[in-house]
Order: structure tokens, then C-alpha cells, then sequence
């Protein structure tokens, strides 16, 4: 059995909830110190090395604390993580870099066919938990190789199966690397290359010492600032411009006024512009209208696509 680490004297998964209450409600404080500290006229630059550094530091010693040299517990995390814990991780793995930088960008492009990549990666998870997570559980193996070698027998299948894991995980990994070079340079104004080194240090004091166990217990703690970057902009947006600090409710009158926008800026040509059924000038591609950019064949045909991905490439690596 996988031994676990003690926190006050009972074990770590007995606490679970409170340690990570803790840590909610110091990264919540944390956030409003910096928000004093920007008001009373500290550099925004300053203010962003403080931020960026500091959550590193915990996802760091996180990393650190769960070091392990137990073959279980370094693969699968000794298969003892509760299953909402894992749901976070799980979310924050999709929330990463590639995913936070490329998704605006694309749903910003494309809007309505962007789409397609969100069903594709996301719809990727399932086939991975449908398909894959729960026969190499009651098989035992720890990864895909490790199941095509015990399943077809010698060294061939593995090695086949690691160049499809390098194949589909290359240009992802690319991605993400990349993505972390961009944010840093743009908020630490450091040099691309240095922030791309800078990352890499993180992830490998977050995971190469702990493996799955590190990258678990650090994704929980990532998805909890993840779903704050990602809530707290909208709701005070929503609250601001609609009076409802909830932005679900409010979508329809955010989609509802970009289109009165383009519709605005169709009139004064601004953007390339055809004419509706009534013989009036709107956007050649609005926003919400789907397959502008893609027909149907080729949009669904792409959300099948990044499924298979998502589903070659995740469980390879787990």
C-alpha cells in the first residue's frame, strides 16, 4: 500500500478539505493585498513578478513535499485520489496555457466554428475515461505502453506505442511551452527565451520529483487559481454592465449587443459586409452565425478529430 504523508498529525487525505479551504482563502487574500498595493501605486510590473513567483513557489513546494520513489504512487498517485480532487485536477489540465491563451483567440476569430475545438478537447476526456482510464485501471498497467507490452507481448508494441506518444504529445507540449513564454515575456517583461526557461524550471520542480502525485496535488491547487482568472473578469464585467454578478444569465445580452455592434460597424464599413434577406448590410461572418468558416462535414469531422487526440495523447502520458 502506498504509504501517505502526514499533515498535522492525521493523514493528508483526511484533510483534504481543509488544506485546501486554507490555501483558497490565502490565495483570495493574497489577491486583495495586491489589489491594495496597486492602488496605493505600486508598478504593475512589480505587482505581476509578486503574483506570478509566488504561486510558482507553492506550486513548487508542493512538488517537492510530494516526492516520491514508489513506482504506484509515481504513475497513478497510488490510485487514492478522491474522486472531486481528481475532477479538479482533471480541469485544470484542460485549463492550461494552450487552452487559456488559444481559446480566446480562436473563439474571437472564429466565434461560433471556434467552437469546435472546445467539444473536440473536452469531448477527448470522456472517450479517455469511456475508452481507456478504467481497463488500464482493472488491468493494472500504469500506461498505454506498459499494456500494449503485456498485451502483445515484448518490447516491439511498447516502443510503438511511446512514438505515438511523442507523435501526439509534440506539438501540444509546443503549445504549452510556447503559451508560457508569451505570458511571461508580456506580464514579467522578460525575454521570450528566458520565460520559456523560467517555466520549464516550474513544471520540473511541480512533477519530475513527485510524478503523478506532484502533478495531482499541484493541478488541485492550479484549478482553484485557474477558475478564478477565469470567473473573476466576467462576473465583475457582468456585474458592471447588467447588475447580475453571474455571467451565465447574462450571455444572451452580451451576444444579443456584439451583434447590434457589427451590425453598427457593417454600416460604416468597417468590416467585410454582405446583405441579409431584408437588403440589409451585416457582417459577412457574424460572430454567433455557425459554419463561416468551416462547412458542417468539416467542423464535425474536426471535433472527431481532436477527440481521437486528446484520447492518444492523455493516456500515453498518464
Amino acid at each position: 500500500m502506498a504509504k501517505e504523508y502526514t499533515v498535522g498529525g492525521s493523514s493528508f487525505l483526511d484533510n483534504l478539505g481543509k488544506i485546501y479551504a486554507i490555501y483558497t482563502g490565502g490565495f483570495f487574500g493574497f489577491v486583495i493585498l495586491l489589489a491594495v498595493l496597486e492602488q496605493m501605486g505600486v508598478p504593475n510590473k512589480f505587482i505581476g513578478y509578486g503574483f506570478v513567483f509566488l504561486t510558482l513557489a507553492v506550486y513548487a513546494v508542493i512538488g517537492i513535499l510530494s516526492r516520491t520513489s514508489e513506482v504506484g504512487e509515481y504513475y497513478v498517485a497510488g490510485r487514492t485520489v478522491p474522486s472531486f480532487y481528481n475532477g479538479m485536477a482533471t480541469g485544470a489540465d484542460w485549463m492550461s496555457g494552450a487552452s487559456f491563451v488559444g481559446m480566446a483567440g480562436t473563439l474571437f476569430l472564429l466565434g461560433y466554428d471556434g467552437l469546435a475545438f472546445v467539444l473536440g478537447w473536452t469531448g477527448g476526456y470522456v472517450l479517455v475515461a469511456i475508452l481507456i482510464a478504467p481497463f488500464l485501471r482493472k488491468f493494472g498497467a500504469y500506461t498505454v505502453p506498459d499494456f500494449f507490452s503485456e498485451r502483445f507481448g515484448g518490447n516491439f508494441a511498447r516502443m510503438l506505442a511511446v512514438i505515438v506518444l511523442i507523435c501526439c504529445s509534440f506539438t501540444y507540449v509546443t503549445a504549452q511551452i510556447f503559451a508560457t513564454g508569451i505570458i511571461a515575456s508580456r506580464f514579467l517583461d522578460m525575454d521570450f527565451t528566458v520565460a520559456v526557461y523560467v517555466g520549464l524550471l516550474g513544471i520540473l520542480l511541480c512533477s519530475m520529483l513527485g510524478g503523478m502525485k506532484a502533478v495531482t496535488w499541484t493541478q488541485v491547487a492550479q484549478y482553484i487559481v485557474l477558475i478564478v482568472a477565469y470567473l473573476m473578469p466576467v462576473v465583475i464585467l457582468s456585474a458592471k454592465k447588467y447588475g447580475i454578478p453571474i455571467p451565465q444569465l447574462t450571455y444572451g445580452q452580451a451576444i444579443q449587443e456584439i451583434t447590434n455592434l457589427e451590425n453598427q460597424m457593417a454600416a460604416k464599413g468597417l468590416i467585410a459586409t454582405s446583405k441579409d434577406a431584408a437588403g440589409n448590410l451585416v457582417a459577412a461572418k457574424p460572430h454567433i452565425k455557425p459554419f463561416t468558416t468551416y462547412d458542417p462535414l468539416n467542423y464535425f469531422a474536426l471535433i472527431l478529430c481532436l477527440m481521437v487526440d486528446a484520447l492518444l495523447h492523455h493516456p500515453l502520458g498518464a
